[in-house]
């Protein structure tokens, strides 16, 4: 299965990078993808043991507990990166799955997810946005092909609300470009992460078999792993892109490309 190589941008070396989400799946190869570019770290996330797990394993990594949900949580949480990284250049939002609350489709499901993927993320930036304007810095948020596709009454919510964060994304884009910060997000589909172990062990089925089921719903026959969008991430957030900003990024394999009606019978 093909893995993407980290790119090792220069301009990137000795930047200080917040990453949420950062102990596992998208967030924890992100880590690993900044630390290979010489960057300082900070890794956020609820359980300290897993955050140690990743920052101990990085040049410059320091761990931050805080809970995205929570909003002064994230505002302590934004100033204590500042103060162990000694600045912030990059904030990268990947936080955020589809909890259980999320998947009723019910009125709490959609406050649930507009509370983490957007109120959440707009909390965060603003935190972070007198240092970001003072550096010139770079925001990614970790959007979802869902908010393009329609999704099944159980993630619906889910479906919803990463389409309005993507709309927050261009508004913020459009509100900080003239001041030197650009903001863009990435569109994954199926990433092999975490996610997918605890979804099989529920529905008492294998990893690679529900990996297997998933593959064709992708132009490209395969889900990806976490690497391949922690590669693009790494782009966005650097001078590389620089003039690359309120973009949504499809990392998504062909998958809205509209591949499953290309490949029906009736159409041979």
């Amino acid at each position: 299965m093909a893995t993407a190589t980290t790119p090792i941008i220069p301009d990137l070396k000795g930047k200080r990078v917040l990453i949420t989400g950062g102990s596992a799946g998208i967030g924890k190869a992100t880590a690993f993808a900044f630390d290979a570019n010489g960057c300082s770290v900070a890794v956020l996330g609820r359980r300290i043991e897993r955050l140690d797990a990743v920052s101990s394993q990085l040049k410059h990594g320091v761990s931050i507990v805080a809970d995205l949900t929570k909003e002064e949580d994230m505002k302590r949480a934004i100033k204590e990166a500042i103060e162990k990284l000694g600045g912030l250049d990059i904030l990268i939002n990947s936080g955020g799955v589809v909890t259980d609350n999320m998947t009723n489709g019910d009125e709490a499901a959609f406050i649930s997810g507009l509370k983490l993927h957007v109120t959440g993320n707009l909390t965060l930036i603003r935190a972070a946005e007198e240092e970001l304007l003072k550096n010139k810095g770079s925001v990614v948020n970790i959007s979802s092909v869902a908010a393009i596709m329609p999704q099944s009454p159980a993630f619906m919510a889910y479906g919803v609300v990463k389409a309005a964060q993507d709309k927050l994304t261009k508004d913020l884009a459009f509100e900080f470009a003239p001041k030197g910060v650009r903001v863009n997000s990435i569109a994954p589909a199926c990433i092999d992460t975490e996610v997918f172990d605890t979804a099989a062990e529920q529905r008492g089925v294998s990893k690679a078999d529900m990996l297997a089921k998933l593959a064709p719903l992708h132009a490209q026959n395969r889900v990806a792993q976490p690497e391949e969008v922690a590669a693009p991430i790494v782009f966005l957030a650097s001078n590389a892109a620089s003039f690359i900003t309120g973009a949504n990024l499809l990392v998504d394999g062909g998958a809205t490309l509209g591949y499953w009606f290309n490949q029906t019978p009736f159409l041979e």
